[in-house]
C-alpha cells in the first residue's frame, strides 16, 4: 500500500473516451474483424511507437490534422514494424506466436479516426450518473483526457461536460498526455487535492498503473462491465469518503 493510501478521499479523476463515453476501441475492433485483421492488431500498431508515434504526439498537439492522418496512416500499415509488435504481443500473453500475419495492409487512417471519433459521441450512461451522484455530494470533480483538438468530445463540452466536472483537463491544451505523472499531478493542483486524496477511472492500464504508483485508488473501466466499476468508486467512497467541499 502506498504512502497516504488511507487518507480520505475528496475528488474523483475520469478519463473520457472509454469512460465517460463510449470507448473508441470499440470501432478499431469492428474495423480489425471487417478487414480480416487479428483482434488488436491496430492497437499494438498504435502503441508500438509508445510516446513517439503520430497518435501520442497528436495528442499532446504537437503536429495537425492532416500531418497526424498522413503519418498514422503509414505507421499503421508499417506491416513489418507492426507484425514484430504483434507478434512480442502474443508472446507475452502466451498465445499463438506462429498465427499467418499479413504481409499488406490497407488501413485508411482518416475513416478509421472518423469511425471513432462518432463512437466518442456516446456517452457512457452508468458513469455520467456516478459524477452527479458524487457532485451532489460535494465532491471534486475532473476530467484527465488524452484528447485532441477539435475532436469529437468538443460540441459535447457545454452540452454535457460543462454540467459535470469543475476542471476539464486536456492533453492539448496542457501538451502532456498520460501516463506522464506530470499530467495527474496537474489535475491535483487544479482540484487542490493530493493523489492520495483522490479515486481514478481510466480503461487503459498504463494510465491506472502511473495513478496507482502516484497513490491515487486507481478503477478501471472495463466495455460492458461499467456498473462494477461505478459500485468500486462507491465502496471506496462509503469508506473514505471526505468531500471538499460542501
Amino acid at each position: 500500500m502506498a504512502p497516504g493510501r488511507k487518507d480520505k478521499v475528496k475528488a474523483v479523476i475520469f478519463d473520457i473516451g472509454g469512460v465517460v463515453v463510449r470507448s473508441p476501441f470499440l470501432a478499431i475492433s469492428a474495423y480489425e474483424r471487417e478487414n480480416g485483421l487479428p483482434a488488436n492488431y491496430i492497437n499494438v500498431a498504435l502503441s508500438k511507437l509508445d510516446d513517439h508515434g503520430a497518435f501520442q504526439q497528436y495528442e499532446r498537439g504537437e503536429i495537425s490534422h492532416s500531418d497526424f492522418i498522413d503519418r498514422w496512416t503509414d505507421e499503421l500499415n508499417d506491416t513489418a514494424a507492426n507484425n514484430q509488435a504483434y507478434r512480442a504481443y502474443l508472446e507475452r500473453r502466451n498465445l499463438d506466436v506462429h498465427m499467418v500475419l499479413p504481409s499488406k495492409t490497407r488501413i485508411n487512417g482518416a475513416v478509421l479516426f472518423r469511425r471513432m471519433m462518432d463512437v466518442a459521441r456516446q456517452p457512457n450512461a452508468p458513469v455520467v450518473e456516478l459524477i452527479r451522484w458524487l457532485r451532489q455530494r460535494g465532491y471534486r470533480v475532473a476530467a484527465l483526457t488524452n484528447n485532441f483538438s477539435g475532436d469529437a468530445t468538443d460540441d459535447m463540452k457545454s452540452e454535457l461536460f460543462d454540467e459535470l466536472f469543475d476542471h476539464f483537463v486536456e492533453s492539448t491544451v496542457v501538451g502532456l498526455r498520460k501516463p506522464d505523472p506530470r499530467f495527474y499531478l496537474h489535475a491535483c493542483n487544479l482540484l487542490e487535492v493530493r493523489p492520495s486524496e483522490v479515486v481514478f477511472l481510466d480503461d487503459i492500464g498504463k494510465n491506472l498503473r502511473a495513478a496507482d504508483k502516484l497513490g491515487m485508488a486507481a478503477v478501471q473501466v472495463e466495455i460492458g462491465r461499467e456498473d462494477e466499476a461505478v459500485e468500486a468508486v462507491k465502496r471506496i467512497i462509503r469508506a473514505r469518503g471526505a468531500p471538499a467541499k460542501l
